[in-house]
Order: C-alpha cells, then structure tokens, then sequence
C-alpha cells in the first residue's frame, strides 16, 4: 500500500540552496563596495573582497566541526577601534603595546610583558602577561585601553563592544582580584555611563570560541566619547601571574556585533551586502498570479524593528511581500506581510516567542494567491503555527531583494541558507510539510 505525501507535486521554478552549494546564482546581483569577514569551511575568519557574497560557517571548537550556514547578509558597520590587527607592538618587559593602545608598564610590584602576536583561527592576536605581588598598599586598578583617541559619542547613542579573549596561562579570577576582569565600554569624560561584562571565565579553548561583548546606550548629556577597555583591579597584598591572548577588539555604532572589521591604523567601514533579482532574472521563474516561498534562514542578532529575511516588490514599498522577523513588545514575531495600492498595509503573526531566537534555524513557507494567502512556520519549540490572510489582491512585481529592503532598510543581521520559490499557491497541508 502506498503512502500518500503532502510534497509539492510541482517543481519549484527557482532553487536556492546557498548553504549547500556556497555559489551564488548567476542571476543574482551582489554589490558590496568594501571588504568583509566570514568564517570559512575550515573554522578560520578569512577577509574576502569587494562585491564577494560571504558564505558564512560555523564553527564548534570542542567537536571541531564545521557547519555551513548558508549566504551572510549584513548592514553597514564601521570598526572606530583604529588597530585591532597588532600593528606595531614588540615583545618584551614591558614591550611596546600596538598602536593607539595603551596600559601601564611594569609598577607597584606588577610586572607587564608582551610575549609576542599572531594570529589563531584568523583573529590577529596579541598576548599579554601580568605578574607580581600588588605593593600598592591599597587595591590597584588598571587596564588595557584598545584606543586611545577621542572616539565621538553622544547621549541616546548604541554602542557595541566585542573582543575575542582567552587564557593563555595562570589565573585570570578569583580573590587576587577585588573586581573584575571585565571587559568595559566607558562614556568619557566622566567615566560613570558605561557597560561591563565579565571575562573572568575565559579558558584555553579556541579563540573564535571566546568572543565576548557588551552594549551601552549612554545615557549622559555630558558624554562625547567612548573609551574601550579590559579592566581588572588587583586586591592589596595579591599576587598575580597569567597570560591573556587579547584578539580584535572592535567598537560599532549599533546595539549588536556583527561581523569583524579589521583595522591597520585607521577606522574601517564594512558596507552592506545587497542581493537581488530583477527583470528578466527574476520574470523566469516568478509566477504573477500566484506562487509559494519557502526560505530557511536564521538571525544572529535582534535588530528590533525588523529584520527582512527576502522581498518582492516593484520597485516601491507600496507593493511589496516578504518575511521579516520583528521584536515587538508582545514577543518575538515572524511576520509574514503583503501590501498593495488596493489595501491598507497588512502583516499576520504566525507566531509570538518571548525567548532567545538568535542562533535558531526557521523555516517558513509563504503562499500568495489574490484572496487565498497563508503561511507557516517551525516554533522553536518544534511545533508549527499557520495564518493566513483575505481580502488580498497580488499586484505586479519586478524584483526579489535577499535579506533587505529597498535601499538597504531592515537588514537581515542573519543568514539564508535556503530560499526556494513554486509557481502555484500550494496546500496548507503541503506549507506544513515544507517547514517540518
């Protein structure tokens, strides 16, 4: 006896499998007017050139396997840390730190050693060893500044702070250490608006493993600058000795990391990914009348307002479809949204998360038919939602933009590892299937 399956009896017009081909369509445009990151099929960060799509990894140190994620899509983000390559530092007590950083030498029984730089997993990297007993007579602070110029910024301003970090020998915690180590994102000049996070939990696993950050919206009128650092403050009578292997730090105007943005001796400004199809590249295989989208993607980071995972549209943001992943007060939504010159801007929820979705595969399938428009997807949970829509009628469209809207606006931050496209408006029973 034969089973009957709910797959689509039709073949898809347009297949896009970014995460297991790692190539890009030829009828796909891409620009990207600077160079990027990504993490490679072996682990490592590799820099790749202008108008290049980032087909991006992940990477597991403890079981050192590779997992493909699929095409990296990401807004434009400026690196203001000046030096986070190690341009200029020299081994020795108490060596010479890279430039535009600064740190103490050797005082108050504390010794300060460069040991040297390099580069692990792609990161450049610098390692840098304290040791002695604090003779200060009182708890001694002090801390590695990653730049030492005027870094504007302002009240209301986002900031980010990321740096990869690890142990390299010794102790970096525990009673030797009144406070800290943390890495801390100061508003300068008063030093009183700012954001830390600890690092003492550091370990000798692999650097890409260990990048850690911390965001601050300064909230100060008298704030004009951010100042970027790892601190830590030594107890009285404490002895110290350990090793830290510090790996591009970055400080981005944004209330996330992204990617990282090497610098060499100045700022360095990553311009965003654009992905589209248009005219006859995308009349081959759209359907005007009806159709059905299926996208697997996933966001590594939550933009707030609203992050698109693809578009169609006609040019105008009047008439348009897509997906887009929003954060809103009732919870984390995939939002499915049509709009039309014949209707009012409409969106359905097809579901409300107040957990983590960073880091979690979707999969969503979206059917379009004038009156006749549903679309599912997998919760995180494993389950699936369904809504739908009426009352809709499809207007001509021209173009399918990955992971942004026109002009850049609601950049996926994310990765779409599969998007596929059938020319009919499929079953519910076949949208179920699909996302499963």
């Amino acid at each position: 006896m034969s089973i009957q399956q709910n797959f689509p009896a039709i073949s898809p017009s347009l297949s896009l499998n970014f995460a297991r081909s790692k190539t890009l369509d030829p009828r796909i445009t891409f620009t990207r007017t600077s160079t990027a990151t990504r993490v490679n099929g072996q682990g490592l960060i590799e820099v790749v050139s202008a108008d290049t799509p980032r087909f991006d990894h992940s990477y597991d140190p403890v079981s050192g396997t590779v997992k493909s994620l699929g095409l990296l899509i990401e807004e434009q983000r400026v690196n203001s840390i000046r030096n986070n390559t190690m341009v200029g530092a020299v081994s020795g007590t108490s060596g010479t730190l890279p430039t535009y950083w600064s740190a103490i030498t050797s005082t108050n029984g504390i010794t300060r050693e460069v040991i040297g730089t390099g580069t692990e997993n792609g990161i450049s990297y610098i390692d840098i060893k304290y040791s002695g007993t604090n003779t200060l007579g009182s708890n001694f602070y002090t801390d590695i500044t990653f730049d030492t110029g005027t870094i504007s910024a302002s009240q209301g301003q986002t900031w980010t702070l990321s740096c990869y970090i690890k142990l390299i020998s010794g102790v970096f915690s525990g009673s030797a250490f009144s406070s800290g180590p943390f890495l801390v994102l100061y508003g300068a000049p008063s030093f009183n608006d700012n954001s830390v996070v600890s690092i003492g939990t550091i370990t000798n696993q692999s650097l890409i493993s260990q990048r850690f950050t911390t965001t601050k919206t300064y909230a100060n009128a008298t704030t004009t600058s951010a100042s970027t650092r790892i601190g830590f403050t030594i107890a009285t009578g404490a002895t110290i000795d350990f090793t830290i292997r510090i790996g591009m730090p970055q400080l981005e105007l944004g209330s996330f990391a992204t990617s990282v943005i090497p610098t060499s001796g100045s700022t360095a400004t990553r311009n965003p990914d654009n992905a589209s199809m248009v005219g006859e590249n995308f009349s081959s295989w759209y359907n005007q009348s009806e159709g059905t989208v299926y996208v697997s993607s996933r966001f590594y980071a939550d933009g707030g307002a609203g992050q698109l995972i693809f578009q169609i549209d006609n040019g105008s943001n009047a008439n348009r479809n897509g997906i887009t992943f929003r954060n809103e007060l009732s919870g984390n939504q995939i939002r499915p949204f049509d709009v039309n010159y014949s209707a009012s801007p409409a969106g359905f929820d097809l579901w409300t998360h107040t957990g983590s979705v960073i880091n979690t595969d979707y999969k969503t399938a979206y059917a379009l038919k004038t009156n006749d428009m549903a679309a599912v997807t997998n919760y995180p949970e494993g389950s699936q939602g369904l809504s739908s829509s009426t009352s809709r009628i499809l207007q001509e469209k021209t173009t399918l933009r990955l992971g942004s809207g026109i002009s850049n606006v609601n950049p996926l931050n994310g990765h779409i590892s599969q998007l596929t496209y059938y020319p009919r408006r499929l079953t519910n029973d076949q949208l179920q299937n699909l996302t499963k």
